[in-house]
């Protein structure tokens, strides 16, 4: 008896060891969220010249680091006003299926994108107020005068307060669902204007469905920077050129990318639910099968599974 319970107790230490090893090791192999954000060019869409802020989704982790997105299915860019006839064949040799645009009938109707051949095209916009004036990129004073007197940031702040607060931003979400649902790993793409903010939040919606953690969705939305970077220092240098203020330069300059800070508005709205996964289910009215429809479709195993532990027991027996 004595024997027995002593076999017990060195089966459940061994079981618990075995455990906590595996964890350790497997999470010293995932790579940072900053490391995954920055692998393979920054997810770039290789080859676009006429489409800015292009990028693939796949690659990033999950929070549990045992599956990753596939790549090949989830792409996110600017609009595709000026893509040059490399970029339209590029993007349908990815084998785009839906292009989901998610500007105000304003902006899709001055700067229309040029079709990709097989994809459908779907109109999407979660805004209900018109762009400000202040907003034209070719404006500049405009956009200096917003800034100067906070227009800008209280604009932007409430942009993302809308994008998942406002009835009409929700119905947009529940129809980027459907049709990422619908398109069951058929490559889709989504885009905005300069594919940073809208396009943003829905990215970050989908990477949260898909059980990615904040810092892969942060570093993931922040990559954005990186493809602007010299649209930044251009809005930083002729900001300080027409004002002399460093600190009304460097407020442009994060005009013309993302901020954290717009981010966690967002975020803390929907923390009010849990968290994303909460706000998804409340809110946007996700169920378990679409979620589970959504990882089984667009995850991948980070790796083949060790021999089961209880298995492995036997075996040494």
């Amino acid at each position: 008896m004595k024997t027995r319970r002593f076999l017990s107790v060195v089966l459940c230490l061994i079981l618990v060891f075995t455990f906590l090893l595996s964890s350790v090791s497997f999470a010293a192999g995932t790579p940072s969220a900053e490391e995954q954000a920055a692998a393979n060019g920054h997810h770039a869409i290789a080859g676009l010249t006429g489409v800015i802020n292009g990028r693939d989704l796949g690659g990033y982790y999950t929070a549990d680091g045992q599956f990753r997105v596939k790549t090949g299915m989830l792409f996110r860019t600017a609009n595709l006003h000026d893509a040059t006839p490399a970029d339209i064949a590029l993007l349908q040799s990815l084998g785009i299926t839906k292009i989901i645009d998610l500007r105000s009938n304003i902006e899709a109707a001055l700067k229309p994108n040029k079709p990709v051949p097989g994809a459908e095209y779907l109109h999407i916009s979660p805004l209900t107020i018109p762009n400000l004036l202040v907003m034209k990129s070719d404006d500049w004073m405009a956009i200096l005068r917003a800034t100067r007197t906070g227009v800008m940031d209280t604009y932007m702040a409430n942009m993302y307060r809308q994008c998942v607060q406002d009835p009409v931003a929700i119905k947009a979400t529940k129809q980027f669902f459907a049709e990422v649902l619908d398109a069951d790993g058929a490559p889709i793409l989504w885009h905005c204007k300069d594919g940073k903010d809208r396009t943003g939040i829905e990215a970050t919606l989908l990477l949260g469905a898909l059980g990615c953690d904040l810092d892969v969705i942060r570093a993931e939305y922040e990559n954005t920077n990186v493809f602007k970077a010299e649209a930044r220092q251009s809005a930083y240098d002729k900001a300080y050129k027409i004002t002399r203020s460093d600190w009304i330069a460097s407020e442009f300059m994060k005009y013309e990318g993302v901020s954290p800070e717009w981010l966690d508005i967002a975020l803390n709205i929907m923390n009010r639910y849990g968290g994303i996964e909460g706000y998804l289910r409340q809110v946007i009215g996700l169920t378990d099968d679409d979620f589970a429809a959504l990882r089984a479709t667009y995850l991948e195993p980070v790796a083949e599974q060790q021999e089961p532990v209880v298995d492995a027991l036997a075996n040494a027996a």
